[in-house]
């Protein structure tokens, strides 16, 4: 039980900003406190709570006067932080220190040893850290990895109300006052705590892209993931230049459950769709139970290495990018990005960077190795063999972009409602218990979710021949299994009028030592959700007319079987019409798989509803014809074009 016969002395330095909102904390605490001094060169309150404290312009002329505060309260720029928690730990004090703790690692290092050799107490004021939410989410189990977004609208007076404010550095001194390291590190540094990252050993690597729509120094757009000691993963993207504000989310990903958690508001929401609102510990309250009786703190300065190890790679990090003008949008009283409430939660979901996601604004990603491929003088496809592919959309080969002899493009590859999607591949979601699609797992029980499964589909050797070419790939999971080795063979060739071009595309995947399952979303109970194998995946497009030798529309094509099917649409570029039919017995026992209104895009389902079954050493053959056509063409065209006799 608290003594509250015990009163702790209490020195605020910093009386305004976020030094307000201690005074009325203090306030709240009432007895168990007592203010005897504030330090601020601007002076106290003019009324209220603290009006009527002795007030020094520094902390140092108020330690000077004799003041030995039990506690002293750092409410200042991050850039003072490490002077005034080192001069008050010295004056014997315990330290309540505003977040981030300090702006540089060698100021964390050493005020750390500081702090051991005075023996005294210091709590870094993230808040989120008391919330009862965490306890809540720690008995979850492990989280397999965890993302934060957010999205905050910030005028362009907030980076115009301090010298320091939107500053990488100040007078020689770090300041790194951007939204990874102040606004909203809360995100990122509850982030960690939640998966458990709390000292700097924690984490092995942090990778980082940095952005400003605003006249800055420091970053008000930037993404980051960090890699932990266990190989887990921890992404953020956030902004504070959008259009409009949004709570901060971290979703967090178990084995069992994926829950978003709010920490603004302490609400927990889980994926069946229930919602807990927990409260939480005020943590300079909490620093009092600590004095008194022995209460463990939640924000011990040496548990915000994690965080602070992402601090320091923003601090010594290239300046940040400018985004261009044509990505952003001038408002009243901000510069705002647009789209950007969408991309922040797309590539945080992603586990990924915005240029890994493809984010307009961001500068080109990686690109894997790519060779052109052409008929008749025309460059119809890129071959890309996907390495440069994020983790999440599963890594493998693709055809991207593919155009018409008229220059229409057919393709389209990580589009902005499924990043996985890649043009023209070959793909399983379920392989032994590992994606090789890309984006979230169906699960029979939970619905999609997105899991640390994510496989790759490496290219071993590949060699051209004179209308196509020939690849070896390697099927690798998560854990570096050669699942499968995959043979693939693409042969071009142009339609007698010119109109159009054809192809002809093998893919034979084989076992390696262990028998291996192929499914799909079908085969672990979605109803017609049995894509996987191969798949073609649109842009935009309009006006569409899909069908089969016997069906047409979405509805009457999807999940059927049949010898062909053609897909025609007005695309960005101009008319076109794809088709496709099976070239073995065994391929074209396979459903069609047809989106039209959620998205553009054909397939032919290896696994519709019962899994494929390879022993060690087995194999599986899909096997195409294909027609890609300039204009829209007639059943018997299409039929002509694919040699099926009607």
């Amino acid at each position: 039980m608290t003594d509250t016969s015990r009163i702790t002395t209490v020195l605020l330095v910093g009386a305004h900003g976020f030094g307000a909102v201690h005074l009325r904390n203090l306030e709240r605490l009432g007895s168990r406190v007592q203010l005897v001094a504030l330090a601020d060169p601007k002076g106290g309150p003019e009324e209220g709570f603290g009006s009527d404290v002795p007030s020094w312009p520094t902390l140092d002329s108020a330690l000077e006067s004799g003041i030995r505060p039990d506690i002293v309260i750092v409410a200042t720029p991050t850039n003072t932080h490490f002077a005034l928690a080192s001069r008050a730990l010295e004056a014997g004090s315990d330290v309540y220190l505003e977040k981030p703790p300090v702006a540089a690692m060698g100021q964390f290092t050493e005020l750390l040893a500081l702090q051991e050799r005075t023996g005294r107490a210091i709590q870094v004021g993230f808040q989120s850290f008391g919330s009862h939410a965490l306890s809540e989410l720690a008995a979850l189990g492990t989280p397999t990895s965890v993302a934060t977004w957010a999205s905050w609208s910030r005028a362009t007076a907030y980076w115009n109300r301090s010298a320091w404010a939107g500053r990488r550095s100040l007078d020689g001194q770090p300041v790194v006052d951007g939204v990874l390291t102040n606004a909203l590190s809360h995100a990122i540094a509850t982030a960690l705590r939640i998966a458990g990252a709390r000292r700097r050993e924690d984490i092995l690597g942090v990778e980082l892209e940095l952005y400003r729509a605003n006249d800055i120094e420091a970053d008000d757009t930037s993404s980051v993931r960090v890699t932990l000691a266990d190989g887990r993963v921890v992404a953020g993207a956030l902004t504070l230049a959008s259009a409009d504000s949004s709570e901060p989310v971290i979703e967090v990903r178990t084995s069992t459950h994926d829950v978003s958690f709010s920490y603004t508001t302490d609400g927990l929401t889980y994926s069946d769709g229930r919602v807990v609102h927990t409260g939480r510990d005020d943590l300079f309250e909490e620093m009092l139970d600590h004095r008194d009786l022995g209460t463990p703190l939640s924000s011990p300065l040496i548990d915000t290495g994690a965080y602070m190890e992402v601090l320091e790679a923003v601090r010594t990090a290239p300046e940040p990018i400018r985004i261009p003008e044509v990505s952003t949008t001038v408002l009243e009283d901000r510069i705002a990005v647009d789209d950007i409430i969408d991309w922040v939660e797309r590539t945080a979901r992603a586990g990924a960077l915005f240029s890994e996601i493809h984010a307009p604004f961001a500068q080109p990603a990686p690109a894997g190795a790519t060779e052109d491929l052409a008929v008749d003088g025309h460059v119809v496809a890129v071959r890309d063999d996907g390495s440069g592919v994020t983790a999440t959309s599963a890594p493998r080969p693709f055809l991207h972009p593919v155009r018409t002899l008229g220059g229409v493009v057919v393709t389209d590859a990580h589009p902005t409602d499924h990043d996985w999607h890649l043009g023209v591949s070959i793909g399983v979601q379920h392989a032994n218990g590992a994606n090789f699609w890309g984006g979230p797992t169906y699960t029979s029980d939970l619905g999609y979710r997105w899991r640390d499964d994510h496989g790759r589909i490496e290219t071993i050797a590949s060699s051209r021949t004179e209308r196509g070419f020939t690849s070896t790939s390697n099927w690798i999971t998560s854990e570096g299994t050669t699942l499968l080795v995959e043979e693939t063979s693409w042969q071009l060739h142009p339609s007698a009028d010119l109109r159009a071009w054809t192809f002809r595309t093998r893919t034979t995947l084989r076992a390696g030592d262990e028998p291996v399952e192929l499914g799909s979303p079908g085969t672990h109970g979605r109803a017609g959700g049995g894509y996987g194998g191969f798949a073609w995946r649109f842009p935009a497009a309009s006006d569409v007319d899909v069908r089969t030798a016997n069906a047409s529309d979405e509805d009457a094509t999807h999940g059927t079987v049949s010898p062909w099917l053609a897909f025609s649409a007005r695309f960005p570029d101009g008319e076109a019409t794809i088709a496709l039919a099976a070239d073995d017995a065994r391929t074209a026992s396979d459903p069609w798989f047809v989106r039209v209104a959620g998205y553009p895009g054909i397939g032919s389902a290896l696994a519709w509803q019962e899994p494929v079954l390879l022993d060690a050493g087995e194999s599986v053959t899909l096997s195409f014809r294909g027609v890609v056509a300039d204009g829209r063409l007639s059943d018997d065209d299409v039929a002509a074009l694919l040699g099926i006799a009607t």
